[in-house]
């Protein structure tokens, strides 16, 4: 396996540094680069490649590696958890849009894994990505397998990240040579999704291929709320049931009736449902329809930096989605 680029870390040269501190000690007999944000390496832009990197931690913290990175706010994301070590999410992808991270968007098998992950100790973390897939691993334990990485970039430049300070020491980036088998984990979107919207003052949105809409693909961190339409036709008297799943806030209307109104956002719990994921099953809503077009409005608010976006199935009877499109706004 041919080498790309190796550097110890025990010192600061060459790297581009973007974080909330940086400094180069010593931990656990070897010398790092202890680090709390995101370092890039100028030296690496590549469109396939297996980095692997020292990390260590004293304490809870989010340490990993970033790569097809296009700048500090937008990049693909992979690390570990030593705090929930064997726990679901001890291995994370998570995509970073516009500066947001979205791992309440991006969750399950397809995304997490559990892992063994030691903490007041050195562990080895590698990353190995081609043609838009990802392995992740600690040490040699079976790797979590990304099939379908979320930003469309084919290159980018390479790095590290953590969220709370982190260890790192001997990173080396060589040829991809692994061809992973894939199980078919990636998620796909349910009978009756609504998988594009009309998101006011920007256009038409598509949801991921998972059927959740990541309003991080489309907005900067900048807007704080989104209001999203959508038409569906009713060809007799209908019983409809919209079953549905958001990140943070979220008030839901059917022409001039409030469905619901609710928050779902991040506890530090154990409770896989007290996270602020996005699932389509969180909540239930039935209604009967009378003949015509009905318009379902979604407004949107988020209130933390871990991913904001909706999951909706329409159910039952006859009914035609119309096109998401501008005819969506109010007053058309």
């Amino acid at each position: 396996m041919s080498t790309i680029y190796e550097n110890g870390l025990a010192d600061l040269r060459g790297l581009s540094l973007h974080a909330r501190s940086a400094e180069v000690l010593t931990w656990q007999g070897r010398r790092a680069l202890r680090l709390d944000g995101l370092v890039v390496i100028p030296d690496i832009l590549v469109p396939e490649a297996c980095i692997e990197v020292q990390i260590g931690c004293d304490s809870a913290a989010y340490p990993g590696i970033a790569f097809h990175i296009q700048d500090q706010l937008n990049y693909e994301l992979a690390y570990a958890q030593p705090h929930t070590s064997g726990k679901w999410d001890a291995l994370q992808y998570d995509p970073v849009f516009h500066g947001s991270n979205t791992w309440q968007l991006y969750h399950g098998e397809a995304y997490q894994k559990a892992t063994a992950v030691p903490l007041g100790e050195w562990f080895a973390f590698k990353v190995e990505f081609k043609e838009g897939w990802a392995a992740v691993r600690v040490g040699e334990q079976s790797p979590l397998i990304v099939e379908r990485l979320a930003h469309q970039h084919c290159s980018g430049l390479v790095g590290f990240w953590t969220y709370l300070p982190a260890y790192f020491c001997d990173l080396c980036a060589s040829e991809c040579q692994s061809t992973p088998v894939f199980v078919g984990s990636t998620s796909q979107s349910p009978t009756g999704v609504l998988n594009e919207w009309f998101l006011e003052d920007f256009g038409r949105v598509a949801c991921e291929p998972n059927g959740i809409l990541n309003l991080n693909r489309y907005l900067p961190a900048t807007v704080s709320e989104a209001r999203l339409t959508r038409r569906f036709e009713a060809f007799t008297n209908e019983s409809v049931e919209f079953t549905f799943g958001f990140s943070d806030n979220l008030s839901l209307q059917l022409d001039d009736e409030v469905l619901f109104t609710g928050q779902n956002t991040y506890s530090d719990s154990l409770n896989w449902s007290e996270r602020g994921y996005v699932d389509f099953n969180q909540f239930s809503i039935q209604r009967s329809l009378a003949p015509g077009i009905h318009r379902l409005t979604a407004v949107l608010k988020v209130s933390e930096p871990f991913g904001w976006g909706l999951s909706l199935v329409l159910r039952g009877g006859k009914v035609r989605l119309l096109a998401a499109e501008a005819g969506e706004k109010l007053g058309s």
